[in-house]
């Protein structure tokens, strides 16, 4: 995590990615007692029904986990845990409402409590990806190659959700347009898709908070039944959604 943060690179993702694999990460849970003795037990079904999701500053769910339980005192003293590894915590964590698993949290509020862990946060469309076994930057780029036919839903969304998804764009004057539509892939359940177009000029450290920014609203707007995707209007499927699906916010100037 430190790697990331100091030179942020396809590399360095690789490696943090491959070692969240392998990691055990110790989660918070709130459960009353302890379910079982200590030990290495079968997971329950509803074991991601115990995790202790908090609302971080900005509103939105997120589960909180650690790497070692120094850590873990450190952000509460006396809370109940579970130890999870790799694939098995991402696919738990997939099927709650939290938009992004934060690393190695502590409290800010209590003076006493500083960091002493590195830390850091992985979005939905990361831990979505590894809960499947890739890496993410490899399970965006397999999306792009598969062939995909891009319509439009025979239900469209509500005009709250296209003016909610406006409104959050306006934080962001790169954005200049979002388009709407729907994905077929060869196999699976079709895909709402949104494709975010950017000012020609724009540089990479302006488009990852907006894609951010932008990936929460999605996930919050649309029913988590539905699948729906972000793209760029740059890559290749977003070019496709941008030509057919719906123009649905335009900048003002």
């Amino acid at each position: 995590m430190l790697a990331v943060a100091h030179n942020d690179s396809p590399e360095t993702r690789r490696v943090l990615y491959d070692s969240m694999f392998a990691t055990w990460f110790l989660v918070p849970t709130r459960d009353p007692q302890p379910g079982d003795t200590p030990g290495f037990h079968d997971i329950r079904e509803d074991t991601a029904g115990s995790f202790s999701l908090e609302h971080d500053s900005s509103g939105q769910w997120v589960a909180v986990a650690f790497t070692d339980e120094e850590a873990l005192r450190n952000w509460n003293k006396t809370i109940l845990w579970i130890g999870m590894q790799g694939i098995s915590f991402f696919q738990a964590v997939n099927s709650t409402e939290a938009q992004e698993i934060v690393i190695n949290p502590f409290e800010p509020a209590d003076p006493n409590s500083k960091m002493i862990r590195p830390g850091g946060r992985v979005t939905r469309w990361e831990f979505e990806a590894l809960a499947q076994g890739r890496h993410p930057a490899d399970a965006e780029q397999e999306a792009e190659a598969q062939s995909v036919l891009v319509s439009m839903p025979k239900h469209m969304p509500s005009a709250e959700i296209f003016t909610a998804l406006a409104d959050a764009a306006r934080a962001f004057p790169q954005v200049i347009a979002m388009y709407f539509a729907q994905l077929i892939y060869p196999a699976g359940h079709p895909h709402k898709a949104v494709a975010v177009e950017f000012v020609s000029d724009v540089t990479d450290e302006q488009i990852e908070p907006a894609m951010v920014a932008l990936e929460k609203e999605v996930h919050t707007l649309f029913p988590r039944k539905e699948t729906t995707d972000l793209f760029l209007v740059s890559s290749a499927t977003g070019q496709s959604i941008a030509n057919t699906g719906k123009k649905f916010y335009s900048l003002q100037k």
